[in-house]
């Protein structure tokens, strides 16, 4: 099995989509990008930029019409828009899309296949509330079922009076309940799955995060080759019972006892996999790319150690001194990605450093 594909459409045009447009350009392929705003990373590799909303249907025909594939950088992409491009192929699928896109879907989905997660129930009225009581150990982590993502509706919640107050500035909307994990580690495998079914995966990243949003990666990950057996075995498990194509993320929380929860998966290329741009045979971005148009793709391998520093708002300001930090003092080489965002916000990821032994 075989694509031809000459020209690849990506929707997004952060930095994740000016890494895969970098990809295609690097390949000998065209790339197309759907943004909704201008002045985007994605601009920058680019052959031909799309502007318009991520639910207009016809600014979306219109780019569909002149791209071989679809595939996008983030999650918060309409399903009902992407439905509407009926003859159009859209990698990952949209119905991983829509499975990652709702917490409610993504527990069912992880209990349906017997993969342990922290889940305890869902909120979604007074009733369900009532229900829930029983089985709530507090303190226990409240998540809307909806755009979440960098800690965003997302909070601890330590009483039925807390969770109530909670729930209210949300706005009552859906919420999952998930036990708080005494948590030991943070790690990420980062696999995919070719047009033809084969499995890819590179070793367990760690992960740190600071105020929920990811802080530093190290690749590989050292942890013990038990664990890491089974988180390859889950992860292959997931991205074969989503039927997948394309390069798939899975955050998993290892406890003090080194029992495995998944956390959430992402179906796209992550943050966590940044670090596979310096220290890889092939990066993140390259073998989704692969990944979704059939060429050949070797066993991804890390080739030596790494990690991922991100910068984050007016931290793209202070590189140098992040670089001569003592904590990074034993690494050979760093390398700066700059993604050339105009607006400097608190909590923006504005770039990173890939420190490489």
């Amino acid at each position: 099995m075989s694509l031809k594909v000459s020209t690849v459409g990506i929707i997004g045009g952060g930095q994740l989509g000016m890494f895969l447009a970098h990809s295609c350009n690097k390949l000998g392929l065209k790339v197309f990008v759907y943004s909704d705003s201008k002045r985007v990373p994605a601009e920058k590799y680019a052959d031909k930029m799309f502007y318009g909303s991520f639910e207009d249907v016809k600014s979306l025909k219109i780019f569909s019409s002149e791209v071989d594939l679809i595939t996008y950088e983030f999650e918060n992409v309409s399903t009902k828009a992407l439905k509407k491009l009926k003859r159009q192929k859209i990698y990952p699928p949209i119905s991983a899309l829509t499975i990652s896109q709702d917490r409610k879907k993504e527990k069912q989905f992880f209990s349906k296949n017997k993969i342990n997660h922290a889940g305890i129930g869902l909120l979604n009225n007074k009733n369900s509330l009532r229900k829930l009581k029983t089985s709530i150990q507090y303190p226990v982590i409240l998540k809307t079922t909806r755009f979440g993502y960098d800690g965003k509706g997302q909070a601890l919640v330590k009483n039925t009076k807390n969770l109530k107050r909670q729930w209210k500035e949300n706005g009552y909307q859906d919420c999952i309940i998930e036990r708080k994990i005494n948590l030991k580690k943070e790690v990420s495998i980062i696999c995919a799955r070719d047009i033809k079914r084969n499995f890819y995966f590179y070793p367990t990243f760690t992960n740190i995060h600071k105020n929920h949003i990811l802080f530093e990666t190290t690749s590989p990950s050292s942890i013990d080759e038990k664990i890491e057996g089974k988180l390859l075995k889950i992860s292959k498990k997931i991205i074969t019972n989503l039927n997948y194509i394309g390069l798939l993320t899975i955050e998993f929380f290892i406890d003090k006892e080194n029992k495995i929860f998944v956390n959430e998966i992402a179906p796209r290329v992550h943050n966590s996999g940044h670090i596979t741009l310096d220290n890889a045979n092939i990066s993140q971005f390259e073998l989704h790319i692969k990944a979704i148009t059939g060429k050949k793709i070797l066993k991804p391998k890390i080739l030596t150690k790494g990690l991922m520093r991100n910068l984050i708002g007016n931290e793209i300001k202070s590189v140098s001194r992040i670089k001569s930090m003592r904590k990074y003092k034993d690494f050979k080489k760093n390398i700066k990605y700059d993604y050339g965002k105009k607006i400097v916000k608190d909590g923006r990821k504005m770039g990173h450093i890939n420190f490489i032994s």
